[in-house]
């Protein structure tokens, strides 16, 4: 049996972010119920596209089932109250307002459930100046200050390889949901759970809000160094990079010995980890260290720091990775039926508890595919009748 087996979802997220939150509740048993517009879910629409299905949606919407409910219209709206008045709990992220607008904030629907957990998840969050504007990803990577870390010093800023805000808000979203039920569960009151992508990202940027907070400047796009420890540093090899992380002068002592730079134990500039942080340019330590694994294969560097306990890691490209024998001994890519695309590789789940583990059953449902059993669940009638 799964944990969340016997919690039922009402979930009205569109595209990424919540999406993702609900996503990860459906992989531990949670009964997730999408509920999307006439025409479907935007994110049915964005490639990669296999038999002309989305598997980007086939991903972000496994193990759940689709009801199509215009709520827009005064019969929709009724059936969504209908169907909030039994479920643990409703998700969404449209911008602020929307949900008020169809007649479905919260403020209503705890009158009609006051035991729902109501989780919303923003580009700002539901307070603040900011709260009504249109936000996507890349604008929450700006505003948060994360892009301005992300770069190289002279460049411009750059977003990250994947959507982090859309990631970490919908984490937190899928945290802040389970501790609302774990209290109804104790006999506490239901609640909204208010997240902010800006806010996730803010948090997510750590020693850049702590060195403004007290170092009393700003953090600088520095690639991939570290001004507070060194090496800590991506290094060019003949088939691509390396990435090498020294903290303890036990590692920097080995690093200099497998590099063949001994003499730098001896540089006053880099006695210390703060030293060597903040003299790695300038004492030549990068050159130095490139100069060595320029010449040599990144799965061969990795080798021979890891015998000596050095932590490393070739840079892979995602097909690399994903066919390591490590990720396939974890299970994290995994192969699931969807019943339009046919076999679709996703990622598998991560967190794995050993007694009662997630799983994924199936791919994202066809767009209004478990109607009628919905209602039936529900014991609504066709026309919405109860």
């Amino acid at each position: 049996m799964k944990p969340l087996e016997g919690i039922k979802i009402l979930d009205f997220s569109q595209l990424h972010g919540a999406t993702f939150a609900t996503m990860l509740l459906a992989d531990f048993g949670a009964e997730v119920i999408k509920v999307e517009k006439p025409q479907g879910d935007y994110l049915r629409q964005i490639g990669p596209k296999k038999n002309d299905t989305s598997l980007y949606h086939s991903y972000l919407n496994r193990n759940k089932k689709s009801i199509v409910i215009d709520l827009k219209t005064a019969e929709g709206q009724e059936l969504a109250k209908k169907m909030v008045s039994k479920v643990d709990v409703v998700i969404e992220n449209y911008r602020y307002g929307t949900m008020e607008s169809f007649g479905l904030g919260y403020d209503t629907l705890k009158e009609i459930n006051p035991k729902l957990v109501y989780g919303t998840l923003t580009g700002y969050g539901r307070t603040g100046v900011n709260k009504e504007k249109v936000c996507f990803d890349n604008g929450a990577a700006a505003f948060s200050g994360m892009m301005d870390m992300t770069g190289y010093t002279g460049s411009r800023p750059i977003t990250m390889g994947a959507q982090f805000g859309n990631l970490y808000g919908g984490l937190y979203l899928a945290l802040g949901v389970l501790l609302a039920v774990i209290n109804v569960k104790k006999g506490g009151e239901g609640q909204m759970v208010d997240v902010s992508v800006v806010d996730a990202l803010l948090n997510a940027m750590e020693d850049g809000v702590l060195d403004i907070e007290f170092e009393g400047h700003p953090q600088i796009r520095n690639g991939n160094m570290s001004l507070s420890i060194a090496p800590y540093d991506t290094f060019q090899t003949v088939d691509g990079f390396v990435s090498v992380g020294v903290l303890s002068d036990l590692q920097w002592e080995k690093v200099c010995k497998v590099f063949d730079m001994e003499d730098m134990l001896e540089d006053p500039r880099l006695q210390t980890t703060t030293d060597r942080g903040h003299n790695y340019l300038t004492s030549g330590l990068r050159d130095r260290m490139e100069a060595f694994t320029k010449d040599k294969s990144k799965f061969e560097i990795e080798k021979l720091l890891s015998e000596q306990n050095i932590p490393c890691g070739s840079v892979c490209t995602p097909k690399e990775a994903s066919e390591s024998e490590q990720l396939k001994l974890r299970k994290m890519l995994i192969k699931v039926m969807d019943p339009e695309a046919g076999e679709v590789a996703m990622p598998g789940v991560v967190g794995k508890l050993l007694k009662t583990p997630g799983s994924v059953e199936k791919a994202a449902p066809v767009l209004d595919g478990d109607r009628e059993a919905i209602l039936a669940e529900f014991e609504i009638g066709k026309g919405g009748e109860q």
